[in-house]
């Protein structure tokens, strides 16, 4: 779920004027309060791949929780709405955004009654060339290709809808498409083929005809017989002419699709695909890849399976029916997008060097948060986001050894920080763009280290007795924040509202300065006694601190209920460090983390292709700490990726001669060293380069790649 999607949403309430008709209403995604509800979806809609076509019919049932004599739906602006009726056939009036504000509203001929559920009929065409029309200006969120292949994302509005991610219903959907191709979609049914229409012609409601008016009396002629008055038959209702609908030719076949459990369906994808599956339990998981990706596609569907079983443990059964399908499309689209019992994948995905483990877990656990428990609003997106990327944290915990496990605690940590001052876990979905470096730090990373808090607090039993009753209590229901936290305090048996207060409604993260004495004792050893202190007034969590001496270490758990704590800890001998947050469980900044801070900002502003301000960050932090390995690996992976290959080589020296923190940054600065030296026609230094990671054996990873190099040398990509 994305904020992009929601962009119309935030514009407030607007007063507007329908055919004469005013009334309030929002732009799109309901509010809490919204009165307007979507029953059930009929559609009848063709994919014409020479037209790059989509026409449709949708049947769109609500009701309304108050009188409305209008409403407004969200709508893609590349499509022309045709027509809108009512359930009898009877034209309604209507305008059609197709610029700002992507919506259709409609006018109804009279005021809806709470309770009775009413019908609206639209009728529309389109060409899905190009990310015009859609909320989000570089991104295709619905496209038909002339070869065929097509998607359709959820967020791409290709079916007039109410309260984006939000109101669930039931649907049948019948979609015509060339034979031969295959359409993934969730809760298929069948196919058959068809001759006719993709979209057929609608059925006019036949309506008597009003009575005939009597007979004008005549003179009768002498022998002539009497007519008697005949009533015609019964006439058709008049209806608004339909317009003519394009249909595709040649042998197609109409695929259905239906689900009688309301859910979030919309993602489809047409086009030739391999399949690869897995059965997990009741479930076959699905992976649908283009022709050359078969096996990466084997690779992904055991990693779905893996996190699907690990979550059915943790949370309760998979709710979805028998399958869960993963489908690559182009690259010209979100890298993924999640509706009931689908995930679309953008092609690059597919082209990762090594699976992508987080990304593949994370659109798995939102078949719970997010598809099986709904939200009351975008507003309360951290009870899907970052529950799913915590999600993916416990997956590893079936792979990863203690660790590792702190590694990637770490790594969560460091994302979670870097952008933690921007907004606070409730505003980020209204006050961050969701395709911002700053609102995947936020909404996802720290969002999953307060799940990870929230764990740490509760104990394991209480934690995961909350998340299985949160996800038996409110599977297909809407839920806010309010809910949540209201369930915790029943769950904890304590009121939980400091630990909101605190992590998910402020920002700022607590800073532990110690203040010690280290003290000789009677007999020999030693005894470290002192203060933790911190800056957060409402800061109730236990700290673990460990004292580690050349004979061994002693931890200690300090119990938080303010600003500071006492401990006191021996060492046998004569004490090296005194390490706060040694397994890394709490949100925290200190000097050290600062550094990686700023590393992390810039791989993300990396990734984002602002390449200029990724340098600047890594300068910053080189700046900080001279001895930054990681700061170093980092700015030599963006000159490599520049094509600077004497200053990338440069680079991976320093970060070798640095603190070689991480562990595995010695492995990876060799290779890429080798990588630069390959890029430079230095073949022989290349190949002592990838020698050492082969030697040193501490990463299998690493150690796989330098073997590729030695065989075949490095070269750019075009």
């Amino acid at each position: 779920m994305a904020r992009a999607f929601w962009q119309v949403t935030r514009r407030g309430f607007l007063l507007w004027l329908l055919v004469a008709i005013g009334c309030l209403g929002s732009v799109g995604g309901a509010p809490t309060d919204d009165p307007l509800d979507v029953l059930d979806y009929q559609i009848d809609a063709e994919i014409i791949p020479a037209m790059q076509t989509l026409v449709a019919r949708a049947k769109v049932t609500l009701d309304a929780a108050r009188p409305r004599q209008s409403v407004v739906l969200e709508f893609n602006g590349a499509l022309e709405v045709k027509r809108v009726l009512d359930e009898r056939l009877q034209p309604l009036s209507f305008t059609q955004d197709r610029l700002r504000d992507l919506d259709l509203r409609i006018a109804l001929p009279q005021a809806t009654t709470p309770g009775t559920p009413f019908t609206i009929i639209v009728e529309y065409v389109g060409q899905l060339l190009s990310a015009e029309g859609g909320v989000l200006a570089s991104k295709r969120l619905a496209y038909v290709g002339t070869d065929g292949a097509a998607y359709l994302l959820y967020g791409g509005r290709w079916f007039p809808f109410h309260g984006y991610a939000a109101d669930a219903a039931t649907f049948t959907l019948n979609l015509a498409v060339p034979d031969g191709l295959t359409v993934v979609g969730y809760g298929f049914q069948g196919k058959q083929p068809i001759t006719g229409p993709g979209v057929p012609a609608l059925e006019p409601e036949r309506r008597p005809a009003p009575p005939a008016a009597p007979p004008r009396p005549r003179p009768r002629r002498p022998g002539a017989m009497s007519r008697a008055s005949v009533s015609p038959a019964p006439s058709l209702a008049p209806a608004q002419a339909a317009p003519a609908l394009p249909s595709g030719t040649g042998p197609r076949a109409r695929w259905t699709f239906a689900s009688a459990r309301p859910v979030l369906f919309g993602n489809l994808a047409v086009g030739r695909y391999q399949a690869q599956t897995r059965q997990q339990g009741d479930t076959e998981v699905r992976v649908y890849a283009r022709p050359g990706n078969e096996t990466r596609a084997a690779a992904y569907a055991e990693i779905a399976a893996l996190a699907l079983a690990r979550y059915e443990r943790s949370f309760g059964r998979y709710a979805q029916g028998p399958t869960l399908s993963f489908v690559e499309i182009d690259d010209e689209s979100l890298d993924s997008s999640t509706t009931a019992g689908v995930t679309l994948l953008a092609g690059r995905v597919f082209q990762a060097r090594t699976p992508p483990r987080e990304l593949l877990c994370r659109e798995v656990a939102f078949q719970w948060w997010g598809q099986g428990v709904l939200l009351k609003s975008f507003d309360d997106a951290w009870l899907s986001q970052g529950l799913a990327t915590y999600a993916y944290m416990l997956a590893e915990e079936d792979r990863r050894n203690e660790g590792e496990l702190r590694e990637l605690a770490r790594e969560i940590l460091e994302r979670a920080l870097a952008f933690e001052s921007q907004a606070s876990l409730r505003r980020a979905p209204t006050e961050l763009d969701d395709q911002s470096a700053a609102y995947r730090s936020i909404m996802f990373y720290k969002g999953a280290f307060v799940f990870r808090m929230l764990r740490g607090f509760l104990g394991d039993e209480t934690f995961f007795r909350l998340l299985t009753t949160y996800y038996a209590q409110y599977l297909g229901q809407n839920v806010s924040l309010a809910d949540f936290e209201s369930l915790t305090t029943r769950i904890a048996g304590q009121d939980m509202r400091w630990f909101f207060a605190l992590w998910v409604d402020s920002t700022g993260v607590p800073e532990f300065v110690p203040d010690y004495k280290i003290l000789r004792v009677a007999g020999g050893g030693y005894r470290m006694r002192g203060t933790l202190e911190q800056n957060l007034e409402g800061f109730r969590l236990a700290v673990d601190v460990t004292l580690e001496a050349k004979g061994g270490s002693e931890r200690a758990t300090l119990q938080f209920n303010g600003r500071e704590a006492s401990f006191s800890l021996a060492a046998s001998s004569e004490p090296r460090d005194l390490l706060i947050d040694p397994d890394i469980k709490i949100l925290r900044i200190s000097d050290e983390l600062r550094v990686a801070v700023v590393v992390r900002r810039g791989i993300q502003q990396a990734e984002d292709g602002e390449f200029a301000e990724a340098q600047q960050q890594f300068e910053s932090a080189i700046r900080v700490n001279r001895r930054s390995s990681w700061a170093w690996y980092n700015l030599g992976l963006l000159y490599l990726s520049q094509r600077n290959y004497e200053k990338a080589r440069d680079a991976f020296d320093e970060a070798l001669d640095g603190d070689l923190r991480p562990r595995w940054v010695e492995s990876w600065s060799a290779l890429k060293k080798g990588n630069a030296y390959d890029a430079l026609g230095q073949r022989d230094r290349a190949v002592a380069e990838y020698k050492k990671v082969i030697d040193a054996g501490d990463d299998a990873a690493a150690r796989e790649q330098a073997q590729r190099y030695l065989e075949r040398p490095y070269r750019p990509e075009p």
